[in-house]
């Protein structure tokens, strides 16, 4: 659902380092934690996911992989879930997933471009292109880049995913808190072009196949993945205003949109209401 980053600086630190804060408010707010360990430890337990387990009373992991985007997550969640099958039932399991930007999308970065780079050489790190552009071919995403695809392949993999899951006995609740799929939803011009690029070419792979198959729709996929709605609505307010998320930018921390730690408390007390309502 998220990591909690903007809080403690991501560069690559041993446990036992001291940790570097991204603000001096931070830092003062967790002036008792002494090592890179500890800290990341309390970013973990800031995070809402697990500041919902503890209200819901149950075990609780984070499996959110900061900065990437659908096919890395649920490669992690997968993982995670064979690793570990003999440890959890299944049927007393849920899946809870925060859609993110469909524009994350993981390009595998092969080849050479590094000194000394053989063909045997492992291979490097899977790439985002929204954050590595500069790392792409020369003329990669005017010339052969298509996000109409993309999108159709993260809806309809998300689909799939909930079948997999639900297969296995696990409940699966999706949500689009911070409306990224809205666009898809109320822009016309585009949900009509983006929809016909995706039904006439997702399929194609052949001039002619034994049973005609058309792609669904944006409409359809999104009806069948039933994506939770969130009561964002503040319980103290009279006028019935949405809770004001506090971010760290909001809460005079620095320039990031990543929760604060109140926005992640203010966001398991949403969770937490919609939970109690169902289980």
């Amino acid at each position: 659902m998220t990591f909690g980053s903007g809080i403690l600086c991501d560069k690559s630190q041993k446990k036992n380092d001291k940790p570097e804060w991204h603000h001096p408010k931070l830092k003062e707010m967790f002036s008792d934690i002494k090592t890179v360990g500890e800290a990341r430890e309390v970013v973990k337990q800031i995070s809402y996911p697990m500041q919902l387990g503890k209200r819901l009373g149950m075990d609780t992991y984070n499996l959110s992989v900061q900065g990437y985007g659908i096919e890395s997550q649920f490669r992690t969640v997968s993982s995670f879930l064979i690793n570990n099958k003999d440890k959890i039932d299944y049927t007393k399991t849920m899946f809870c997933y925060q859609i993110p930007e469909l524009s994350r999308v993981e390009l595998l970065m092969w080849g050479p471009g590094e000194k000394g780079w053989k063909r045997s050489d492992p291979i490097r790190e899977p790439q985002r292109f929204v954050f590595n552009a500069n790392e792409l071919p020369k003329g990669f995403l005017t010339q052969h880049f298509n996000i109409d695809y993309y999108i159709a392949k993260y809806l309809m993999t998300m689909l799939e995913y909930k079948g997999f899951l639900e297969s296995k006995g696990i409940k699966v609740f999706y949500f689009d808190h911070q409306n990224y799929l809205y666009p898809l939803k109320i822009t016309k011009n585009y949900r009509k072009k983006s929809d016909k690029f995706m039904m006439k070419n997702m399929l194609y792979f052949n001039d002619w196949n034994h049973e005609p198959v058309g792609f669904p729709s944006k409409e359809t996929i999104l009806k069948e993945l039933d994506i939770q709605e969130l009561d964002m609505k503040n319980p103290n307010s009279l006028t019935g205003r949405d809770i004001a998320i506090e971010t760290l930018y909001t809460g005079g921390f620095h320039e990031d949109g990543h929760y604060s730690p109140k926005g992640h408390t203010q966001l398991a007390e949403v969770y937490e209401r919609f939970f109690l309502k169902i289980l």
